[in-house]
């Protein structure tokens, strides 16, 4: 059985994109979760890839699909992804110009139960995608967040360098950000592994992320790409539970940057900018209990016809 595939990646952080009916869900999804292991390898024998986003619609046309079943590389489901949703979105957009529909600012992705709308900001010909992600739950408020904290406490005192502030963050898929000194990939990757056995053996995602300094580039690239001020810039490394270490997490973003926002030391009126391995990310929240925006590129890749 042969299916139609599209490769995106949201600041390189890359998917595999499908569309099904949803009269073939019950028998797609599971086949999708026991081949994406094979499918996302890296290692030549697969196409090489962080996940497979399948897309489930009532019609072949409608852009507007009824769900979003989000697949880890390991076949293990995702609860959100920022990165994904935003290579989701694009390939809605590209379903409905292909379909003629000229006039196409957004779609709603329902991932889990949870409906996410997504619309496009800057160029019509590359748009950025902005995000509306779920309100961020931070530290007491997370059931998990002491089993967590104990978890880094214990990695801290095997490596100094992991010294710092240390939070637990919920946006539907758990994430703790430690934020350091200096940020680094070997951090992450010491840290990364043995926090995949907390919370009962499901795992969490981490984010090691440290301040960098502003320059006018910077500011000027904001107001270019997403066409507003930014007040803060980070650079951080993330590790996803089920993938490892990944260019960029978009719900990783959100969650550092809901953190940054919570020391009152960055503007609410302004976007965050983070820095993370394949590219730059904006995060922007009103309130602390308000939903969180997130805004970045995503781009398509190629198309590919794979046998199931």
């Amino acid at each position: 059985m042969f299916i139609e595939m599209e490769k995106w990646h949201g600041a390189k952080n890359d998917f595999l994109v499908t569309w099904i009916l949803t009269t073939d869900r019950d028998m797609l999804v599971p086949t999708f979760e026991r081949l994406a292991p094979k499918l996302c390898a890296r290692d030549g024998s697969g196409v090489a890839a962080d996940g497979i986003l399948v897309l489930v619609a009532s019609s072949s046309k409608s852009p507007h699909p009824n769900e979003l079943v989000i697949i880890n590389s390991d076949g293990s489901q995702a609860k959100n992804c920022g990165n994904g949703l935003r290579c989701a979105a694009m390939s809605a957009r590209k379903r409905a110009l292909r379909e003629g529909i000229s006039e196409f600012d957004g779609v709603t992705l329902t991932v889990q139960g949870l409906a996410i709308d997504c619309r496009f900001l800057g160029k019509e010909g590359t748009p950025f995608v902005a995000v509306t992600m779920p309100a961020p739950t931070i530290n007491a408020a997370n059931s998990w967040n002491e089993e967590v904290m104990a978890a880094v406490n214990f990695q801290q005192k095997s490596n100094s360098k992991l010294l710092g502030d240390i939070e637990t963050v919920s946006l539907g898929n758990p994430h703790v950000v430690l934020t350091v000194a200096e940020a680094t990939p070997e951090l992450t990757a010491f840290l990364g592994p043995p926090l995949q056995k907390v919370r009962g053996g499901d795992g969490i995602n981490v984010h090691v992320t440290s301040a960098v300094e502003m320059s006018e580039k910077d500011r000027q690239r904001a107001r270019r790409e997403i066409g507003e001020e930014i007040g803060d810039l980070y650079k951080v490394f993330p590790w996803e539970r089920g993938v490892g270490p990944t260019q960029a997490c978009g719900t990783g973003a959100c969650a550092v940057g809901a953190t940054i926002l919570a020391t009152g030391l960055s503007a609410r009126a302004l976007w965050v900018a983070l820095d993370m391995p394949g590219g730059r990310l904006y995060v922007k929240q009103a309130g602390q209990d308000d939903f969180i925006t997130l805004a970045g590129p995503a781009l398509f890749v190629f198309t590919a016809s794979i046998d199931i």
